[in-house]
């Protein structure tokens, strides 16, 4: 009883805060990263969605693209609406809709009503990165936020993992009985415990002392933005798609088109939000962190198709292999978490361990590389490659997240994360879609990943400018 007693006093609220987090990203993640496999199989299976394309990736790489068209743009006005509104209700709101919106995708039966739903899941998820690191970063004692940080975080890499190793069998299964419909079930299965896990966040996370919560108020705001937005980028790519433009020129249209309504929401907010706009050490953390996401959505999205075709095995057998980057994860966002804490309380400086990890990853990539463009095909190598980039990978994201926590205004916070995750999702848009086109163009995957390395060596360079 009496070790018990002490288990039970060592457990803190703000330990049920991270469990429920937890959860929650994992969950959004296996929501967002199971679109990878189920166009993977489309390609395969010559699904008449995607086989009428003389240039299939890039095609794949542009539905994944659109995702985060739309998770980009909710990102600041989220973080806005959670600092007014309060973070544990756009947290709730976020995923309760990505529940409802990762349902409708497997409801849709046109490639124009798949597209839609997958930016209207991008828009909704949009709203939680912001408001869960300002979450963390208000109920975790600042000598554990590191470590909150990176345990939360690693729910991104187990989501990841269980969408990259379950989703090529739950397809092979369901194409047995279901057929060319058999895309649909990864979409209705994780919907449901997506949506138990909004009701859990709900019922379970305290937010910050004195924090209100108004759901109403906080969801009607963030139904009008996504009904907006969802509108405006659907009518462009409607529009791109009629025209018969390269899938490139697509999505460099669809970049453009954000940059617009960004433009806008800056003009309306950023009077009342300079001190996260335009103060230059945060707007390098911003830009630097660009090839973090590149990066994520590179492997997150093609990793499955890196390890079968380069190693001529199916998505069966690659499944495994390509899910080494999401086990990876898992390890390193918390070491990441520690690295930090451990190092503020040394007296470390946080901007040189991420600058270290950082080019340490990007020579990793780029070994990755020099071996596929030379022809390796064991499929042994190349996932324990995958993996020796996921571990610091992650690691150098939780030391990155960290730094901007530090230099945001603690009142202010949610909108600095919103801003961090707005302009990084510029490199996940682009990511399918560049390395699906390299993909095609060169018949391999070494052109993609040797870009991937190089865009890695840049951010290194970015943090080395912060100044504080």
């Amino acid at each position: 009883m009496g070790r018990r007693r002490e288990r039970v006093a060592r457990w803190k609220p703000y330990h049920t805060t991270w469990a429920w987090l937890f959860m929650a990203w994992m969950f959004l993640y296996i929501d967002r990263s199971i679109t990878g496999p189920v166009v993977a199989w489309m390609i395969g299976s010559d699904i008449p969605m995607v086989s009428g394309s003389s240039m299939p990736h890039a095609l794949g790489g542009l539905i994944g693209g659109m995702f985060f068209a739309g998770y980009m743009l909710t990102q600041y006005p989220a973080g806005y609406l959670g600092d007014r509104y309060g973070r544990k209700s756009m947290v709730f709101l976020s995923t309760l809709l990505a529940a409802v919106a990762t349902f409708l995708t497997g409801m849709a039966r046109s490639f124009h009503t798949f597209v839609a739903a997958r930016v209207l899941t991008g828009l909704v998820e949009g709203a939680y990165y912001s408001n869960d690191r300002a979450l963390i970063a208000s109920t975790t004692p600042a000598e554990k936020k590191g470590m909150a940080m990176g345990v939360i975080f690693s729910g991104l890499a187990v989501g990841l993992t269980i969408a990259t190793l379950l989703t090529p069998h739950i397809l092979g299964w369901a194409s047995e009985w279901m057929g060319q419909e058999a895309w649909t079930l990864p979409f209705f299965l994780f919907s449901a415990p997506t949506l138990l896990v909004a009701l859990g966040v709900w019922r379970h996370v305290r937010p910050a002392t004195g924090e209100r919560q108004r759901v109403g108020p906080a969801a009607v705001r963030l139904v009008a933005y996504s009904a907006v937005l969802l509108a405006i980028l659907m009518a462009v790519f409607i529009a791109l798609q009629d025209s018969g433009v390269a899938e490139l020129v697509q999505v460099g249209a669809v970049a453009l088109t954000a940059l617009a309504l960004i433009a806008v929401i800056y003009h309306r907010m950023g009077r009342r939000s300079a001190a996260v706009l335009r103060d230059r050490d945060l707007v390098l953390m911003y830009l630097s962190a660009v090839p973090i996401l590149y990066a994520l959505w590179f492997f997150g999205f093609w990793a499955l198709l890196v390890v079968s075709e380069s190693a001529s095995i199916g998505l069966d057998g690659a499944a495994l292999y390509a899910a080494f980057f999401g086990v990876a994860n898992g390890l390193g966002y918390p070491l990441g978490g520690y690295i930090t804490d451990k190092g503020a309380a040394r007296g470390w400086r946080s901007k040189r361990s991420y600058v270290g990890l950082c080019l340490l990853v990007a020579v990793l990539v780029m070994v990755l590389g020099a071996y596929l463009g030379t022809g390796g095909s064991d499929y042994s190598v190349i996932g324990m490659l995958i993996f020796a980039i996921g571990l610091p990978f992650s690691a150098m994201q939780t030391v990155h997240m960290t730094i901007t926590s530090d230099l945001a205004p603690p009142e202010q916070m949610g909108q600095a994360f919103g801003m961090w995750n707005l302009v990084a999702e510029f490199g996940a848009l682009l990511s399918p879609v560049v390395a699906g086109f390299l993909r095609d163009l060169t018949g391999s995957w070494a052109p993609p990943v040797l870009g991937t390395g190089t865009l890695l060596a840049i951010s290194a360079v970015l943090v080395l400018l912060v100044r504080r």
